[in-house]
């Protein structure tokens, strides 16, 4: 059963759960039980996504040696394609019933989720686009998720989403780095593919400092900590050129977001834990990897 909720990929729950609690928090509200029931709700729906994109992704994947439940058949194909469609249809019904605006958004969300891995957009195989699919995904519909859920739409909700749009994109680049090699070889050409490694490297510092300048003129503070504090992680991948420190400017700017967003909603603290906790334990009783972890031990240029 455990391989299932694996399977959802719930290290990306985090991130996920980050943007949304980011929206309450500029909506100027705290969190409330119908934006808990949003949050699961979206939650659900996004892992389903996260399985279309492994069964898309079965064949670099495999090449790529990660997510192994589909690529090495540990969970039947078929299997998988039940729970997604499921965990598509069960949030959409729900919120059909529930606002429009919230249906609305879990529809783009959908959208976005299919298009990003399907032929013949694909989006994920197509440089900019793929970093527009997954900044808008995470730093814009999230995030406005998060703020309908306590408030009212308007236009400050759309400023505020500017920041993390580019923090997001700032932290993918790099991301598409380390997939490099498989990619290639799954005819595959992302940003990290079509820009080189040094290349992709300099557009995440561009990008962190476009957070940064976004975050100093609307005065949003937890931006600027976050972006700030992110740069040396940045400028230390692209001197450095190693797994470990492209990993750190990963996770490790993640992490300075999840501290903020803990630290004004200790709520999800627990919750976190648990998921990076449980994982933990599934790697390394199956796999024997280390993983989650903000960076591997790997050390040497790739």
């Amino acid at each position: 059963m455990l391989d299932y909720f694996i399977l959802l990929r719930p290290t990306l729950f985090i991130p996920l759960w980050i943007f949304f609690l980011l929206g309450v928090h500029f909506a100027g509200s705290s969190i409330s039980g119908k934006s808990l029931l949003i949050l699961l709700l979206y939650t659900l729906l996004m892992g389903g996504s996260y399985i279309l994109n492994q069964i898309v992704d079965m064949e670099s994947d495999k090449k790529n040696e990660k997510l192994f439940l589909l690529s090495d058949g540990i969970i039947p194909l078929i299997h998988a394609y039940i729970l997604m469609i499921l965990l598509f249809l069960v949030p959409l019904i729900i919120t059909f019933f529930m606002q429009l605006q919230i249906f609305v958004f879990f529809a783009i969300a959908l959208l976005m989720g299919i298009t990003y891995s399907v032929p013949p957009l694909e989006c994920k195989g197509k440089p900019f686009l793929d970093i527009l699919w997954n900044s808008a995904g995470y730093g814009m519909v999230t995030f406005s998720l998060g703020w309908i859920s306590v408030a009212p739409l308007k236009t400050d909700m759309w400023i505020h989403t500017l920041p993390y749009f580019f923090a997001v994109a700032a932290v993918y680049v790099n991301s598409t780095i380390l997939d490099i090699k498989g990619d290639k070889m799954a005819g595959k050409i992302t940003i990290g593919v079509f820009l080189g490694k040094k290349n992709t490297l300099l557009f995440a510092i561009v990008l962190d400092i476009i957070t940064l300048i976004l975050a100093v003129i609307i005065s949003d503070y937890l931006g600027v900590i976050a972006s700030g504090t992110a740069l040396p992680f940045f400028i230390y991948a692209l001197v450095s050129k190693k797994k470990k420190s492209i990993l750190l400017s990963i996770r490790g700017t993640f992490l300075i977001l999840a501290i903020i967003v803990c630290i004004l909603f200790p709520i999800i603290i627990p919750i976190i834990l648990f998921v990076f906790g449980i994982q933990k334990y599934y790697y390394r009783k199956k796999f024997n990897i280390n993983y989650p972890a903000v960076f591997s031990g790997v050390d040497k240029e790739f």
